[in-house]
């Protein structure tokens, strides 16, 4: 639950769908105190005074004196009592509601648990081969649920043990005689989790290193003076404040490890209020994650906070909270519309929020209020609309063909919009992220290159200012400030000199450059060997501060660059890593920052250079900073004699063991040190992990990565057109072995996430003469065509015989957990003889760390289950 003062408000959220224009900022106002509108009960919900009679399916406990039934769509599992065989029923309750669909139904001897067979699909048909089901255990004291053993294969008929402490169930895999499994049943202890004890083979635990706070990228009020940062401290989500000159506080703390992420923060103009989401983004279910297997069904919402010790209201489901640029209203998304809520302030301090009303329907992406805040321009489709406010009139952007318009962005006078304007077949907009686990980036190369265009309110009348060439750089190749899914900061910057920044990619490497607002010829504003990674513009629009590795490409650091083309300015520099530069009032500049042993900071450095530590969040006691090994940038030869790069960690006391981690994405880089994203933080925690235990690591920075220019990031025959990443990893295992810290003898070990689990398996598949062992996490597996197929692990399984560890939760949005279900399945029916472990992870996305202790559990059997292999103990 969040704290704040011990005080929690819940906002009504009634939408008044039919309401388009914004309401008085007074006249829906409502006091802190504000109650929960009344329960409305669930559709199955009978009144209290109707008798329902069970469904003739449904189960019957032991004493006859409780059934248990699945709802008509079989996502809810319902219960009725009565208090003697011969007696009435009462009206039923729901237990809980489900992402999958309940099958067989079986109390335990006492009756005080039910189990049930929990069927997933990833396909709404359901087919055979997209199936997977799960052996469900509910508690009805604690009323909380569990799983057995929960793996990518279909656990069916549950049985109970007289004694009510065990399962026997059938597991089965196509094309495979079924297995009787028996399992004991969870315990629902009502203690909160503890880590494991440090063990004497440890220099540290997992869970120490997993505790490192992360903190997302800050967001400024709008007046530059305040600002705002989301962590994640081990168990706990926390939202903290700070105003320029004054020490950063805690606004609101959810410390009971319930899964639910903080994300797409906003901070009011004035700061006097914070908004957040709770809440994973749905999947194509319409379900919010739900990794604590809640009985009740978690929902993404939108909260807000008032900065003077106030508690957090609810606003509603939705994402992406913006302010109005004058602090009346915040508006955000709710499923296919934009919500709208009044704001009653005294003196800089929120008062009171309105009811919801509807402002825009339709699904609009990437509002941008003008500076006067009279007007607002979003994406809408393949266009871009702009909403006069007070006319309550829109205007549509004109465009023609397949063109699709993107970023509108405003000039300082707020007359005018710029934007990028792509073919609608652009291999940019299909895939040209090539993250969140597509199979293949396409074509780098496009007859229609990318353009910039502007447009005047006044006559609607766009023209094109300037466009890329064909070849390297025609298309698009955005930054990286994609700061939810479907939210970006601007990739366009409008100076308030009539020039117009951007970054492109025509010299191989993806750089600044500006054009006048008129129209003409760019200007490169970032030269030399490197790439511009995240940008953002000063409150006075006269310079852009970037986050860069130019000058040193194993790491980031911060620049700021005029738009004439002056020479850039380095603010950061040395072995730690500075990232997301937030420009505040009066020259100031934030952002975030990171060593090899050192956790990440938020910064304030003052205009004359002078720099302040933010004091939260703190690293816990158990932070084994002093135990870390310092990785060095390492550069070695692949199979085919072409550079690949990496970190390497150097254990004080080697052991012979040796491992090679694989990052995902595909489109990314690791740094020496803790990282930018908290899935890669993660990683870099467990790589110091193995380190600790013995392990020389080398973690592998292979072609197709990113920032060391176009060239590398789109080399010949990668991924599932000819795989070419493979000889890195191959380069990386003769690195290792040769080395003489290590024991060739063992083989190496290897494991990734995402794409990195692809390499994992590949590794495998095609040179287990090499590499002995794999985890390999949430990897991606199949592909829906021939050529992609036969370059993918499944479609090599001949030669594969180390053994293998798959995970992966099965609520992935990123890959289909279809893909590890089919490898699971292909490797039993048609390698029988590797060992193979297998572990799914019901409710839990991608990264399988909604929830600190999931966290720590995943990492630290995937760790025990390589280094078992590797020989250490």
């Amino acid at each position: 639950m969040p704290h704040a003062d011990g005080r929690a408000v819940l906002l009504r959220a009634t939408i008044a769908v039919a309401t388009l224009a914004l309401a008085s900022p007074i006249a829906h106002a409502a006091p802190a105190s504000a109650t929960p509108a009344a329960h409305i009960p669930p559709s199955w919900a009978a009144p209290a005074e109707k008798l329902v009679t069970p469904p003739s399916s449904a189960s019957l406990s032991p004493d006859g004196l409780r059934a248990a039934w699945a709802s008509d769509d079989r996502r809810q599992l319902l219960s009725a009592t009565r208090s003697a065989p011969a007696s009435d029923w009462t009206a039923p309750d729901r237990l809980l509601s489900t992402r999958g669909r309940i099958g067989r139904i079986v109390f335990a001897p006492d009756g005080r648990r039910i189990a049930y067979e929990d069927q997933r699909t990833w396909r709404d048909d359901g087919t055979a081969s997209d199936r997977w089901q799960f052996i469900a255990v509910y508690d009805l004291p604690s009323r909380r649920l569990d799983y057995l053993d929960p793996a990518f294969d279909l656990d069916a008929d549950p049985r109970w043990s007289a004694d009510g402490l065990s399962i026997t169930f059938s597991r089965s895999v196509d094309g495979l005689m079924s297995r009787e499994l028996t399992r004991p049943v969870p315990a629902f202890s009502t203690a909160r989790w503890q880590p494991p004890p440090q063990r004497a083979a440890e220099r540290f635990t997992m869970a120490a290193i997993l505790a490192t706070p992360y903190i997302e990228p800050p967001a400024p009020s709008g007046d530059g003076l305040s600002i705002a940062y989301l962590t994640r401290e081990a168990e706990s989500r926390n939202v903290y404040f700070l105003r320029v000159g004054a020490r950063a506080r805690r606004l609101v703390s959810y410390d009971d490890d319930d899964g639910r992420d903080l994300a797409d923060l906003a901070v009011s103009k004035a700061g006097g209020a914070v908004a957040y989401v709770r809440g994973g983004r749905v999947n194509r279910q319409g379900d919010s994650p739900n990794p604590t297997a809640s009985t009740e069904m978690p929902q993404q919402q939108v909260w807000i906070v008032g900065t003077a010790n106030d508690a957090p209201r609810l606003l509603g489901s939705g994402n992406q909270p913006i302010f109005t640029p004058d602090d009346r209203y915040i508006l955000w998304r709710s499923g296919g519309m934009v919500m709208a809520a009044a704001l009653r302030w005294s003196n800089q301090r929120l008062l009171g929020v309105g009811e919801p009303e509807a402002f825009l329907l339709g699904a609009h992406t990437g509002m941008r209020f003008s500076p006067d805040g009279s007007e607002v321009a979003y994406e809408r489709g393949s266009a871009i609309e702009v909403r006069d406010l007070a006319a309550r009139t829109t205007v549509l952007i004109p465009h023609g063909g397949n063109d699709v318009d993107l970023g509108p962005v405003w000039s300082p006078d707020g007359r005018q919009l710029a934007f990028r304007r792509e073919p609608g077949d652009s291999p940019g907009l299909l895939r040209n992220s090539c993250g969140g686990g597509e199979r293949y980036c396409g074509p780098v190369r496009s007859e229609h290159p990318w353009a910039i265009w502007t447009v005047a309110l006044a006559d609607l009348v766009p023209h094109r200012i300037w466009q890329a060439k064909q070849g390297v750089g025609s298309v698009y190749y955005r930054l990286d400030q994609q700061y939810s899914p479907g939210q970006f900061g601007d990739e366009l910057f409008w100076s308030d000199g009539g020039r117009i920044a951007f970054v492109w990619e025509g010299d191989g490497w993806r750089h600044l450059y500006a054009v006048p607002a008129a129209g003409g010829e760019a200007t490169l504003l970032t030269p030399g060997d490197g790439e511009v990674e995240t940008v953002a513009m000063s409150m006075d629009r006269r310079q852009l501060f970037y986050a860069t590795n130019i000058g040193d490409l194993g790491r980031r650091h911060i620049s700021s660059v005029g738009f004439e083309g002056a020479p850039p300015r380095a603010i950061t520099s040395g072995e730690k890593s500075e990232w997301a530069p937030v420009p505040l009032a009066g020259g100031r500049l934030a952002y975030l920052g990171a060593g090899w042993a050192d956790p990440p900071q938020l910064t304030i450095r003052e205009a004359g250079g002078a720099v302040r530590l933010a004091d939260l969040p703190r690293p816990a006691a158990s932070f084994p900073g002093k135990l870390l090994v310092k990785p060095e940038l390492v550069e070695f030869p692949g199979a085919d004699g072409q550079k690949a790069f990496g970190q390497l960690f150097v254990p004080a006391h080697p052991n012979g063991c040796a491992i090679v981690f694989s990052h995902g994405g595909i489109r990314r880089q690791m740094l020496p040190g803790f990282h930018y994203m908290d899935a890669y933080q993660y990683l870099y925690d467990m790589n110091q992990y193995l380190a600790g235990r013995g392990c020389v690591v080398l973690s592998v920075e292979y072609r197709s990565s990113i920032m060391r220019g176009e060239a590398f990031r789109n080399a010949p025959d990668w991924g599932f057109t000819g795989n070419s990443e493979i000889l890195d990893f191959v380069g990386a295992a003769h690195y290792l072995m040769a080395r003489k810290d290590v024991d060739g003898s063992r083989g190496i070990g290897i494991y990734g996430l995402s794409w990195g689990g692809y390499m994992t398996a590949e590794a495998l598949a095609l040179h287990s003469d090499l590499f002995k062992v794999g985890f390999d996490m949430a990897g991606v597996h199949t592909s829906p065509d021939p050529v992609g197929l036969a370059h993918s692990a499944i479609g090599q399984l001949e030669t594969w015989t180390s053994p293998v560890f798959l995970i992966q939760g099965d609520d992935d949005m990123n890959v289909n957990f279809n893909d590890g279900v089919v490898l699971a399945r292909a490797l039993q029916t048609r390698r029988p003889q590797v060992e193979l472990a297998e572990q799914a992870v019901p409710g839990q996305t991608h990264e399988m760390d909604q929830t600190f202790r999931r966290l720590v559990e995943v990492y630290s059997a995937g760790s025990e289950f390589l280094l078992s292999h590797l020989g250490v103990h």
